[in-house]
């Protein structure tokens, strides 16, 4: 014998505002207060989504005056404030990450792009030969550390680095 399960839209309705709040459980303490380490972070991802990248830059600056440790959220703020052209502040929490974790790529990746916006040339070229000593089979890190060197004259230099892209 079948069973037909025919549920009504109260039923449904029910079941939607169930998932709902069992959702929103995960962002809550165990007293129902809700969680604002959580609600910071989703706000300020939400804001740098949205276009709003000011406000994303005050909310993780909250995150981060509770816990300044939180180096991937250090990280998130280097972009968002690279991305409103505070140049100076996103060079500083790139190195606060790295100074905590110094073979940390994605930081030295936002590093890099500090340096370039601000036309740091000796600190492009040591960052790239970094990047590259932590992560040599990353063919594009090596062709800019090649095109680098080239650019400067160091054709030695890059020509090393031309052979092991061309597998010689």
């Amino acid at each position: 014998m079948r069973h037909h399960c025919h549920a009504t839209p109260r039923t449904l309705l029910f079941v939607l505002l169930l998932v709902g709040f069992t959702s929103l459980a995960t962002a809550q303490e165990p007293d129902g207060k809700i969680d604002e380490h959580f609600l910071l972070l989703m706000g300020a991802r939400n804001a740098t989504k949205a276009g709003m990248p000011h406000v994303a830059v005050k909310r993780y600056r909250a995150l981060l005056t509770r816990n300044p440790h939180l180096h991937e959220i250090q990280q998130e703020l280097g972009w968002v404030l690279m991305a409103t052209g505070q140049l100076a502040d996103a060079e500083q929490q790139f190195r606060l990450v790295l100074d905590a974790h110094p073979d940390n790529t994605q930081a030295w990746t936002g590093l890099l792009e500090t340096l370039r916006k601000t036309n740091k040339h000796d600190e492009i070229l040591t960052t790239l030969t970094r990047l590259v000593g932590l992560e040599p089979l990353r063919k594009d890190m090596r062709m800019q550390l090649a095109l680098e060197l080239h650019n400067r004259g160091k054709f030695v230099d890059a020509e090393r680095h031309i052979a092991v892209l061309l597998g010689e």
